[in-house]
């Protein structure tokens, strides 16, 4: 087992922020997290890699693993110093210059030397960004990015995404990475959909994107643009959440009953899935 995770409750503060999240990965596997802003994805991504100790957040439950873990943190701008190269600053983490270049060079760099010399503001979005891929490839074999395409452009975003499949593929690197962004799914792997602190849903990505089981997951899916949309001014409705059920989605749910008001939903083994639903 590559990573078994169990967060049973996560408080900031005196704030519980996350719920009953619970998956494991083998070596190579990939998985992404995905929800709206405020979701918890970040707070699951800073236990998991031990930053969690930085900040006033405490949990109940355990992370279990015999591999080192690289965190890739989401503002690329501030993530690297401006006054110091590349080379430096790579070299702060693993002074050894045949796996730098070893590195850059995975990660889609063919001028490694150029790019050893040059300074963050020398760089593109993208560029920065596949850099700091190659330095948590120089001490981590799992990777977790965390909204790591939020500051670039969509085609770069499309860049980004496929060199994590690549890296995945040709190194057998375990991934995580964490999105808002549904377009960016296009990888083999899981899919882990969270919502309010807690995983409603967790499986096969492509299983997920073509019959979600949860009705926030395919609320989701019906807010993406397609070729053939037609804009008209309800086409895109807000997500109905209902604060007084213990089950918020019972207004979007065409299954809803009694026991979605009164009870509040555990998770769930569906088929190949886990669903946090009462069915």
């Amino acid at each position: 087992m590559s990573l078994s995770v169990n967060i049973k409750e996560a408080f900031y503060g005196n704030k519980k922020v996350l719920n009953d999240i619970a998956f494991n990965l083998e070596d190579g596997d990939m998985l992404g997290i995905i929800g709206e802003t405020g979701a918890g994805k970040t707070t699951v991504a800073k236990i998991v890699s031990g930053l969690y100790r930085l900040y006033p957040l405490n949990f109940k439950g355990f992370v279990k693993t015999s591999r080192k873990i690289s965190y890739i943190p989401q503002n690329i701008t501030e993530s690297l110093d401006p006054l110091f190269t590349i080379e430096y600053q790579m070299r702060e983490i693993k002074d050894d210059i045949k796996q730098i270049r070893d590195k850059l060079t995975r990660v889609g760099f063919k001028g490694v030397d150029r790019v050893l010399k040059s300074y963050p503001h020398n760089l593109s979005g993208g560029m920065k960004q596949r850099v700091l891929i190659a330095m948590a490839l120089l001490e981590g074999e799992i990777l977790i990015a965390d909204e790591f395409t939020s500051a670039l452009d969509r085609t770069t975003k499309l860049q980004v995404v496929k060199l994590l499949n690549e890296l995945n593929e040709r190194l057998d690197a375990t991934i995580i990475f964490i999105t808002h962004d549904i377009e960016l799914l296009d990888y083999k792997g899981f899919l882990m959909v969270m919502f309010m602190g807690e995983m409603v849903e967790f499986g096969d990505v492509e299983e997920i994107k073509s019959n979600p089981i949860h009705p926030y997951m395919k609320s989701l899916l019906k807010c993406v643009p397609s070729d053939n949309m037609h804009y008209t001014k309800n086409r895109f409705k807000e997500i109905i959440i209902n604060k007084k059920a213990m089950c918020p989605f019972v207004d979007l749910c065409d299954r809803a009953d009694e026991i979605c008001y009164k009870i509040k939903p555990q998770l769930k083994k569906n088929g190949t899935r886990i669903v946090r639903c009462h069915f």
